[in-house]
């Protein structure tokens, strides 16, 4: 008898395993959705390889811990017990991606019509890295975009009325009294931009400074988002960081401290930032007249990659194979990996052997030579 699971795709296994996740989550949590003030909300990490993604979570659950980098897709949930009259527990989905931009096809599995009403994101940024920083930003926040945005379209049609509804939201978190309400376009749902490493990029050059976290508040209020500075080494951020994600995940009190002095680690909740306070970008004389006919956003880009020429983040490590890695053994997915390896080196041999006949069948005449494609 054939196994079925051997003729699914990865992307297959991993709707499974998702779906398997939630079904074992739900069990475990009967007894808590049956209480009459129990709600339900996620948050989804995303970001930068080995910005601090993971610490971030083991801190806000309070796991003494150290963390283990994150290979693809990991999901954990926290409980918080409500007090006074309000009996129940509310209960956090933790969802977050490993890999920086290298496994963004994943992005879909959290985010769906079912959960993007109750969900926040929080992309997390490696400041040590400014020559990246700004590429991993604009990638991620563009797949999370169109995967919120096709979620929202299958929500509109089950539940018409609803994505309305989540857009004034954002406008009510944004501020609806403030001044660049008109010149801005809120994220759907809930976001945080957070820069990890912050103990690495205070030492930085201070124009340097200044340069990243000007740039990084005209995004974050571009977008109605939350932005922090975090570094585990500093136990101020760390606190200050695990109030953002309580405050996105369990919607308690979120402390309204502002700081955008460039020397200083950098919070600013969402709203609490302006245009006029942020400033123009710095831009070279003679290039002004240039700069100014095209979009604010293309502007700040273009003056950030004048400090840091842009790079793209170099991703996995090719030589990092995880298939090899105990901790992630899934007798399932690595059956299927090794049958299809043995197919392909017999594909492979097949096809040098063809090409020798061929080269045999020319009674040894002289020809360009040529390789398959699958040995190129």
């Amino acid at each position: 008898m054939s196994d079925k699971r051997s003729e699914k795709t990865i992307w297959d296994l991993a709707v499974e395993e998702r779906d398997s996740m939630e079904t074992y989550s739900n069990q475990d949590q009967i007894e808590d959705s049956q209480l009459p003030n129990s709600d339900e909300s996620s948050i989804f990490f995303l970001g930068s390889k080995n910005s601090g993604k993971t610490s971030i979570i083991l801190r806000f659950l309070d796991r003494d811990e150290a963390p283990k980098p994150t290979t693809a897709l990991d999901y954990t949930f926290g409980r918080r017990t409500k007090t006074g009259h309000n009996i129940g527990k509310d209960i956090g989905h933790i969802w977050e991606l490993g890999g920086g931009t290298f496994l963004s096809k994943l992005i879909e599995i959290p985010i769906t019509s079912a959960t993007v009403r109750n969900m926040a994101i929080a992309i997390v940024l490696d400041l040590s890295l400014p020559n990246e920083l700004i590429y991993t930003m604009e990638t991620l926040l563009s797949q999370v975009k169109s995967k919120i945005g096709k979620a929202l379209e299958d929500l509109e049609k089950k539940h018409p009325g609803s994505v309305q509804q989540l857009k004034k939201q954002a406008v009510t978190r944004f501020g609806e009294e403030h001044p660049d309400k008109s010149s801005i376009d809120p994220f759907p749902i809930p976001l945080a931009i957070i820069g990890g490493k912050y103990d690495i990029y205070q030492d930085f050059d201070p124009e340097k400074r200044k340069m990243i976290s000007r740039t990084l508040r005209f995004i974050a209020h571009s977008n109605g988002a939350h932005l922090q500075f975090f570094s585990t080494k500093a136990e101020g951020l760390t606190n200050r960081t695990r109030g953002l994600v309580g405050s996105l995940l369990f919607h308690t009190p979120l402390n309204k401290v502002v700081s955008v002095d460039h020397n200083k680690p950098i919070i600013v909740p969402a709203g609490q930032d302006s245009f006029q306070q942020i400033g123009a970008p710095p831009v070279a004389n003679q290039d002004m007249g240039k700069m100014q006919s095209r979009p604010p956003y293309e502007q700040w880009k273009a003056a950030y990659a004048t400090f840091f020429p842009p790079q793209k983040s170099q991703g996995r490590n090719n030589s990092e194979d995880p298939s090899k890695d105990p901790q992630y053994i899934e007798p399932p997915v690595d059956t299927m990996r090794k049958q299809k390896d043995e197919e392909l080196e017999r594909y492979r041999k097949l096809a040098m052997r063809k090409v020798r006949d061929a080269s045999r069948a020319t009674g040894g005449e002289k020809r360009p030579r040529s390789r398959c494609a699958v040995c190129r």
